[in-house]
Formats: C-alpha cells, structure tokens, sequence
C-alpha cells in the first residue's frame, strides 16, 4: 500500500512538471539585467593610412561562480575595441541578491609609435532585495588611481613625429668655412704683392 501511494505521488508530481511548459517556469523567475558600457578613444595624430586604431580589453570575474557574458571563456571575457569612439555593451544578468566583483583592463600588446591607456577598473555590481522582490542593481567602478567613475573609458593614441619637407635645409658649417677663408687669402696676397712693387 505505501509503495502504490509514493508511486502515485511521483506520477503526480511528474504530470505537474510536464503540465507547465519550461518557457513559462523562466519567466516565473526574477532575473535583472545589467549593462556595462567600455568606451575607447583612438586618436591619431597622422596622415598615414592603415593605422590600427584597435585595442584588446580583457573583462574577468573575481569571484568565483559569478554571472559572465555569454560568450566568455570560464571567469575571462576577451573583446576588441577598433577605432575612435568605438564602444561595446557587456550584458550581466542576475538572478539573487548580493555583491558581484569583476576587472577591466587592456591588454594591448606595446608597439612604436603607439600609446596604450594601462588603466584598469575594479567593479562592483550590488544587487538589492527591493519590493515585491524585485531585484534593484547599483554599480560602481573604481579605477586604479583610487577614483570613482561613471564610465568605463580608455584613451589611446597613435603619434609619428614627420620631417617637414618644406623647410629649407641650412648649409653646413664647414663649407661656409672653406669659402670664408678662400677670399681671406686672395686679399692677404693682394696686399702683400702691392707692397712690393711700391
């Protein structure tokens, strides 16, 4: 008899589950989104062509098991920033309240010519309980100079100092000097021969 009533009571349960489609259990269940916005600024100070304007970010968790974009690779999120305010949103969803740490920096590799903005972010997501359950998300990034910011920014810069054809080039010295004393002995001798014949 007990075990026809746990084998009625599974069967049960199981028709419970399978009356209910999955697509509805999710959205049953309180999820917040949180966008993160990295800026890049590139600027160029040349007329060249095929400058590369891109820089490669590196966004990674600092606690173990904590929400990551999609496509990231365990706790490391790799991205590329190319050209002048270019930009990209990093989408975090939470589903519980709590504080959620994570690291930004860039990781472009040093070239000449180029300067890199090494700035790096610690940020932290708080998520709060707020009414009727609802999740309320508040962030704050705190750069490596020990300020708070309102957006993740990195300024970069290309800068090749170029010759200006058009200034006219200077004679060299020692030439000025040869012609300087070729006249200083024409007159020397001049004077010396007019002497005698007088």
């Amino acid at each position: 008899m007990k075990k026809n009533r746990q084998i009625l009571v599974l069967a049960a349960l199981l028709f419970g589950f399978l009356c209910f489609p999955a697509d509805k259990v999710l959205a049953a269940s309180n999820v917040v989104e949180v966008p993160l916005t990295v800026k890049q600024n590139f600027e160029e100070n040349s007329n060249e062509k095929g400058i590369d304007l891109t820089g490669t970010y590196e966004f990674r968790a600092l606690d173990i098991g904590i929400p990551m974009p999609g496509d990231s690779d365990n706790d490391r999120h790799v991205f590329v920033l190319d050209g002048n305010n270019a930009e990209k949103m990093i989408s975090l969803q939470f589903q519980h309240g709590g504080v959620y740490r994570y690291h930004l920096v860039q990781t472009s590799k040093d070239k000449e010519n180029y300067t890199y903005d090494r700035s790096s972010y610690i940020i932290a997501v708080y998520i709060k309980n707020g009414e009727n359950g609802k999740l309320v998300p508040q962030v704050i990034a705190e750069k490596n100079d020990g300020k708070k910011y309102g957006e993740l920014m990195f300024y970069n810069s290309y800068n090749k100092k170029v010759d200006n054809p058009s200034k006219p080039s200077k004679p060299s010295k020692p030439a000025e000097q040869v012609q300087t004393g070729d006249s200083t002995d024409i007159k020397l001798h001049v004077m010396i021969l007019s002497r005698h014949r007088h």
